[in-house]
């Protein structure tokens, strides 16, 4: 997956902030959560729910 195009996606999506900030990890602005993991789900339904994360409000 294109982290970077995923991020961009997300952005255009929801209308928030969405980027890259790791090899592996998109942080995205806004309560939007249950939208991203049916996106994620119906776009990429290969990739294991168990592997995605959510890191809550952990302060950057």
């Amino acid at each position: 997956v294109d982290l970077k195009a995923t991020a961009k996606l997300f952005a255009g999506r929801f209308a928030c902030g969405s980027s890259v900030t790791a090899a592996d990890e998109i942080v995205v602005q806004g309560d939007v959560k249950d939208e991203i993991l049916e996106i994620i789900g119906t776009k990429w339904p290969y990739i294991d729910s168990n592997l995605i994360e959510d890191l809550g409000d952990q302060k950057r």
